[in-house]
């Protein structure tokens, strides 16, 4: 290719990319504006501050249950996991034959 086939070129790829930085600034515009009109239209919410303190007190009460179901199952884990123990070495003491 000659050098007038290379500037061709050169202007070719120059008019595309300018178009692709055009479109992909008019996509970052629409973007913009339909991330900004997300937040339009909620207004405060319909709730009192009874209603508040109420839907803590009940969240607070649901962690608490929460927290002593996972202790119990915690607890309960812990007890299988001694008591297979307490099976195996006991199992292990008449295989060996260790007196008590």
């Amino acid at each position: 290719m000659g050098t007038l086939g290379c500037i061709n070129d050169m202007l070719q790829r120059d008019k595309e990319n300018r178009e692709l930085r055009k479109w992909g600034r008019e996509r970052l515009r629409e973007t913009r504006n339909r991330l900004a009109g997300i937040g339009k239209g909620r207004g405060v919410p319909d709730v009192s501050v009874e209603e508040m303190e109420e839907i803590k007190r009940k969240t607070v009460e649901k962690d608490k249950a929460d927290d002593r179901r996972v202790f119990k199952a915690k607890l309960l884990i812990a007890a299988c996991v001694l008591f297979v123990l307490l099976l195996g070495w006991l199992f292990w003491a008449v295989v060996v034959g260790v007196s008590f």
